[in-house]
């Protein structure tokens, strides 16, 4: 079965099952996310406060022109030579010896500031822009650079002349206002983003059996059903509803659901003559002792006697499913040949189902559920109903449902939706298997029915139990 699976596994992505598990995980992370990105928001925000740097820019509009006499030149002349100069202008601004200059007229090392010059295209037009971290500084660079800067371009282009035009003077504010707004944005679209990323690694790494087809498709078992997650219409008392089939309150689709699994079990024991069911999972939370309590009710419906058995000996929970009391004579003491199986049973209701619930919960059961007794007891349940359905510890994590599983004639794998890794629920049908039951097949459970396919269920069950 595991090379079936791995072969199957190699190179298979389920878009579908991909998208759906996203939106399920966004939704079910719904509050975390929340969470998350108001942290982000937080983080992002402080950070960037505490790292603020404000800085302020000084700038001046200028024209440049060559300081010659009116006598010795004509009109292009002067236009074209200033042309040239203002083309020139940036290159001087970075020039070693301009800024050893000003650093040395502002009494410092080295300019605590940038200079920048933008020249607008054929003219000698250009604005120069110095940035520094304070107001006052970033004036005197730039009052510095006026002043020394036809000093400098005299060694290079001639004599020159800046005309001022425009200037800003000292800056009132930073020229980089620190903005909460657009820090919020910043850290709530990196909040998104990580919530998107966390979705989608949970979301690839989530192994598990989405849909009723898994079945076939990755252990070649069959299906028996899907029976649904049940839910009740809320009531004002806090009284906890009982998902069992003759609760007046349980969801229709349900009962539809229990009655498809039963017609395909009613086949099977047709078929080949079987009338014991063992019911495991993989894992403990998968809800096998509910699916176990309905079975044996769909049964009994239907007028077949039925005895339910809790062979959970360690953790016994049939009772409580179907909101019984625990007998001080239970499974323990009839296998044991410490009571008789009629003294043990209890009838639940007038349903029909004859229940072998739990006693005293123990640890050691390898040696009560092993060898003749458990044989004998499997035998004579048998005798007594038509059919017998046994309630077993979860196969992948226990022994207990594979020592059963040599007694009864079938079993019955439940698997809830989205729940167990594939890996796990693929142990649990191996060590079954090895007992030598035949698995007659899965039934998913708590599955999320959606409400198209909910309006279409009770159409579609009978067809699908007869072509199973």
């Amino acid at each position: 079965m595991s090379e079936r699976y791995n072969e199957k596994k190699e190179g298979l992505i389920d878009i579908t099952g991909l998208i759906d598990d996203l939106i399920k995980g966004a939704f079910h992370m719904k509050w975390r996310f929340l969470i998350l990105i108001i942290l982000c928001v937080v983080i992002y925000c402080g950070y960037k406060r505490i790292t603020y740097s404000p800085y302020y820019e000084a700038t001046s509009t200028f024209t440049i022109s060559a300081s010659i006499s009116a006598e010795a030149s004509d009109t292009y002349m002067d236009n074209a030579t200033a042309n040239q100069m203002a083309k020139t202008f940036p290159y001087i601004l970075e020039s070693g010896v301009l800024q050893e200059i000003i650093a040395q007229d502002l009494g410092r090392q080295s300019v605590p500031g940038k200079i920048e010059a933008d020249v607008m295209e054929n003219t000698n037009l250009f604005t120069l822009k110095v940035t520094a971290d304070d107001p006052e500084m970033a004036n005197k660079i730039l009052q510095s650079v006026v002043k020394n800067y036809p000093t400098v371009a005299e060694f290079v282009i001639g004599s020159s002349q800046l005309t001022l035009m425009d200037e800003s003077g000292v800056p009132a504010s930073p020229a980089n206002p620190f903005s909460y707004r657009h820090e919020i944005i910043i850290g709530g679209i990196i909040g998104v983003v990580l919530c998107i990323l966390l979705d989608l690694l949970f979301a690839l790494g989530k192994n598990t059996v989405k849909k009723e087809k898994d079945f076939k498709r990755l252990f070649s078992v069959k299906s028996l059903g899907t029976i649904p997650h049940a839910k009740f219409h809320k009531r004002r008392s806090k009284v906890q509803e009982l998902v069992v089939l003759d609760n007046p309150r349980i969801p229709r689709n349900f009962l539809e659901a229990a009655r498809t699994v039963r017609r395909r079990l009613e086949r099977a024991s047709k078929e080949t003559g079987m009338k014991s069911f063992l019911v495991t999972s993989a894992m403990p939370g998968e809800g096998k002792s509910t699916v176990s309590a309905n079975i044996a009710l769909a049964l009994a419906m239907k007028g077949y006697s039925v005895i339910l058995v809790d062979a959970d000996l360690r953790n016994p929970s049939t009772a409580k499913v179907l909101g019984m009391e625990e007998k001080e004579t239970g499974t323990l003491e009839v296998i044991k040949g410490e009571a008789d199986i009629k003294d043990a049973v209890q009838p639940y209701k007038d349903s029909g189902v004859m229940v072998l619930a739990g006693s005293s919960p123990i640890q050691d059961t390898s040696g009560v559920l092993s060898g003749d007794n458990m044989k004998e007891f499997v035998k004579k349940l048998e005798e007594q109903a038509d059919f017998v359905i046994i309630d077993t510890p979860p196969s992948a994590l226990l022994s207990d449902a594979a020592i059963v599983a040599q007694y009864v004639d079938g079993a019955v794998f439940v698997v809830r939706q989205d729940y167990t890794e594939i890996d796990r629920i693929l142990d649990g049908m191996e060590i079954l298997s090895g007992s030598g039951v035949e698995i007659k097949g899965c039934i998913l459970n708590d599955a999320d029915v959606k409400a198209g396919e909910s309006s279409t269920y009770g159409h579609s069950y009978h067809a699908k139990a007869e072509t199973a």
